[in-house]
């Protein structure tokens, strides 16, 4: 007998983003990389100067793919970078232009507040926590698509 479609979409994210490093920081890690094999090929031979840049390549991919923000909305709960909040803790969410993100990564930043930011987005959202068990005041999350986020939490 033939498995039953499941039809169940409460699984799937009704927001999701996700955010890859920006060229210029991927960029500057493979040409760092390059100068490291040219070296290496220089000082070892060519067959090392390869291996270390194959070898070095790797981890930087892996660097970069694992550098990535995930931020999902679904089943009642935000998913940020392997953290998640539930519904019933969120507060105030606020959508942040540029000067707003960068008063609260700088001067009006709270030490405790948990940060998902990545310094190439201008824009993000602030989500406020009210659960008296947790001292964190509020999450900050960059976002490419604040407006949509935060419409997206609200309608949680």
């Amino acid at each position: 007998m033939a498995p039953t479609p499941n039809n169940d979409l409460s699984n799937n994210p009704t927001f999701r983003e996700v955010i890859y490093p920006s060229l210029a920081p991927i960029s500057f890690a493979f040409f760092l990389l390059s100068s490291i094999g040219v070296i290496f090929a220089s000082a070892y031979g060519s067959a090392w100067g390869w291996f270390i840049t194959l070898l070095l390549t790797i981890f930087i991919s892996t660097g970069i793919y694992r550098s990535r923000l995930t931020i999902e909305v679904k089943d009642g709960k935000l998913f940020v970078a392997g953290a998640k909040i539930e519904k019933k803790f969120i507060g105030q969410v606020t959508a942040l232009d540029s000067a707003g993100m960068k008063l609260l990564r700088g001067r009006d930043a709270n030490a405790i507040a948990f940060t998902a930011i990545r310094f190439w987005i201008k824009g993000g959202v602030k989500v406020e926590v009210k659960d008296a068990n947790d001292p964190v005041p509020y999450w900050l999350i960059s976002s490419k698509h604040t407006e949509k986020l935060v419409s997206t939490i609200n309608k949680l």
